[in-house]
């Protein structure tokens, strides 16, 4: 009498995919016979019982039990400083398996029958039908490996080495790059790199125990520091220019490096050596993607690999007020012997609904760059990261475009990408 689980997710897994128990029990020919299944997130239990297949296992999908997980709110870490954070979108999975069947005309356990599945991490992230049924986080191509073993291992970000290539990589001694990362950056970004935490839920990833920055001068001469990882599950690196500008004691700041050129951000192992690719961020107010013309806009959203991507927007951007009226007749009548005055209201406006839209427009971009956009405009969770009242806040948006084309062209000619951007909260009269 025992129920044997033939699959279940990885113990680190992406919310965006099918999480199947598949289980198949010895006891499916007593009358009635149920599987229960109680799925526990975050210490909160779901009971379900299913009756078996037709041939006679249980199968059973527990990702729509995470969809809310793309609709929660986004954690302010993005002007985060002195140290790597902790990201706690994700959450804990585990389930428990029983037999149920009929005894007596009632729905009874079978005592003793339960089994326990894996203690999981679901991450915020999601794969695509193209990548197969559970594609292997472990040790599986570089669109699905999570883990952090070698210098093709990636971060939690959808950038690749074709997202955002750089004109003087090889003229800076960077050589073919073929393992570089490209990041425009401005001195007043802000924004974490996001990395699976050195935990017991992706077992190969134990070896990342620090991660190095090193910065180039104007005349490229290096200058580096490590920095030990904090052991979370998920941690996001707060290394972009305004994160590093403002932590104390960080001697690669790169307002210490006047036109500084780049500086790179590499994941290391005990030993001191990378298992990761390298995330350079290029100085862009010097070498391009800047315009001193119009405010940048920019803009973070939760990517497919679960961590946050950025992007800035540096041309015309606009404000529009969209003011929804509702109006209403009064009678002319003041409830007085004057009856009314000369400057009494009939027409009269009920309170305005004012919702405001951001027209936002980038720099002429990359085919990369447009593909990199596609998880924004896909993302439920985006955010504004901007200057408020002389402190830098972000603001929940929406993306209110319902298509996007990704220019994919060999013509030599040059595309720029223009977005609708509605603020979560509406504009209070």
């Amino acid at each position: 009498m025992a129920i044997t689980i033939n699959d279940q997710p990885y113990t680190w897994a992406l919310r965006g995919q099918k999480l199947m128990i598949v289980a198949i029990s010895d006891e499916v020919g007593n009358t009635g016979f149920k599987y229960g299944v109680e799925v526990i997130l975050n210490g909160l239990p779901y009971q379900f019982y299913l009756s078996p297949a037709p041939d006679d296992r249980l199968y059973f999908d527990m990702s729509p039990l995470l969809d809310t997980m793309r609709n929660s709110e986004p954690q302010n870490f993005h002007f985060a400083t002195d140290n790597t954070q902790v990201d706690t979108s994700g959450i804990t999975l585990t389930f428990t398996l029983t037999e149920w069947w009929i005894v007596a005309g009632v729905l009874q356990e079978n005592a003793g029958s339960s089994i326990n599945g894996n203690n999981a991490l679901a991450v915020n992230g999601y794969f695509q039908v193209i990548d197969g049924y559970k594609p292997n986080v472990q040790t599986g191509g570089a669109a699905v490996k999570q883990s952090l073993t070698n210098t093709s291992s990636r971060a939690m970000s959808d950038r690749t080495v074709n997202t955002s290539p750089f004109y003087l990589s090889q003229s800076w001694g960077f050589g073919a790059a073929t393992n570089s990362i490209w990041i425009p950056a401005l001195n007043e970004d802000y924004g974490v790199l996001s990395i699976p935490g050195n935990d017991t839920y992706l077992t190969n990833n134990t070896t990342a125990v620090s991660f190095r920055i090193q910065i180039f001068s104007s005349t490229g001469v290096p200058t580096s520091q490590t920095i030990a990882l904090s052991g979370f599950d998920i941690e996001n690196l707060p290394v972009y220019p305004a994160n590093l500008n403002d932590w104390t004691g960080l001697t690669v700041k790169p307002s210490l490096f006047p036109n500084w050129r780049c500086y790179t951000v590499t994941v290391l192992n005990g030993a001191g050596n990378n298992v990761t690719e390298s995330y350079i961020f290029y100085n862009t107010h010097d070498y391009g993607q800047a315009d001193c013309n119009f405010d940048n806009i920019r803009l973070g959203w939760v990517n497919s690999r679960g961590g946050w991507d950025y992007f800035n927007f540096t041309k015309k951007s606009e404000i529009t007020n969209e003011i929804e009226r509702k109006t209403f007749r009064k009678v002319l009548f003041n409830g007085s012997t004057s009856i009314f005055t000369a400057n009494d209201r009939t027409l009269t406006q009920r309170q305005n609904l004012v919702q405001q839209v951001l027209t936002v427009t980038s720099d002429y971009i990359t085919e990369g760059e447009f593909i990199l956009l596609r998880s924004l405009l896909a993302s439920n969770q985006v955010t504004w990261l901007t200057e408020y009242d002389s402190k830098f806040i972000e603001i929940p948006v929406n993306i209110d475009d319902t298509s996007y084309v990704e220019k994919r062209t060999s013509d030599g000619k040059l595309y720029n990408v223009t977005l609708k951007v509605r603020m979560s909260n509406q504009y209070n009269t």
